[in-house]
């Protein structure tokens, strides 16, 4: 029996040039038996759909819909499958995920979060669930993980980040970041959305709540913003990991991907198109 992850979109291309890469990051988990297919983010626009055709993947068989945090490069295109495939799924998202998003650009404010509210996926009747327990079981050997204790001393909380409550704007803890686990044959398999609790953080819960090994680690670990301290010390904690494969991408950023590239043998270049199976 296999779990197979496709990386329906990414920032980068592969060798199939005729996929479409944006600024996002969508995952398609298709699980044998018992048959599950779990969809894990959904890039900044529908081209994740149209990537999904071209790779022979039928996403009208999707179950549930799990969106890691409420930014638009990873919750962008749930309207584009909603308009394509209806609603027969069930969506899951953290606390905290429908508070608006902003960027601080030295004073000016961006919006980043979501294109779509609450009240639309009243009106469309959503199957909506609330994650808030730290591990929850949504298929057997799957799992959504929230609250992430920000326990490493290099990983502070990025100041560029925002939420906005209606009269201020507050520094963004993304309380509504999820990550997906799975049990596999080998250990645990990590997908990450954009680690903004930390990837250090992040995995060091994921150790905690699993007494298991942890296989793989794939997904964003937003270390683009990252400072020469903080990526030397990722990377000694990362080569202190007994892991089988590493395919971290998206808002990684180039530094730290050319940097395993030439030091990492586990390291594979996740981008769009990418599929890689485990045997569960």
């Amino acid at each position: 029996m296999k779990v197979k992850i496709t990386t329906l979109v990414e920032n980068s291309l592969g060798e199939h040039l005729a996929l479409r890469n944006e600024h996002g990051l969508s995952f398609l988990i298709e699980i044998e038996n018992p048959r599950m297919q779990i969809l894990f983010d959904t890039g900044q626009s529908g081209n994740f759909i149209y990537n999904a055709g071209l790779l022979d993947v039928d996403l009208a068989k999707t179950d549930k819909v799990v969106l890691s945090h409420g930014h638009y490069d990873h919750s962008g295109g749930l309207k584009a499958f909603v308009q394509t495939f209806g609603t027969d799924f069930e969506l899951l998202v953290g606390t905290g995920f429908f508070t608006p998003k902003y960027g601080n650009n030295n004073g000016a404010w961006e919006y980043l979060g979501n294109n779509f509210s609450r009240d639309y996926l009243v009106q469309n009747k959503f199957h909506t669930t609330l994650i808030n327990e730290e591990k929850k079981e949504i298929g057997p050997g799957v799992y959504v993980l929230t609250n992430f204790p920000r326990t490493c001393d290099f990983e502070k909380t990025n100041k560029r980040f925002y939420t906005y409550n209606g009269q201020d704007y507050e520094l963004d803890r993304f309380t509504d970041e999820v990550v997906i686990v799975l049990e596999v044959k080998a250990g645990l398999v990590v997908l990450l959305g954009c680690s903004h609790p930390g990837l250090v953080n992040i995995i060091e819960a994921v150790r905690t709540r699993f007494n298991k090994p942890i296989h793989s680690i794939i997904g964003g670990t937003h270390l683009v913003e990252a400072d020469a301290v903080r990526l030397e010390r990722t990377f000694q904690y990362l080569q202190g990991l007994n892991l089988s494969s590493l395919g971290i991408s998206h808002c990684t950023g180039e530094k730290a991907t050319e940097y395993l590239k030439q030091t990492e043998e586990r390291f594979f270049v996740n981008s769009t198109g990418t599929s890689i199976s485990f045997e569960s």
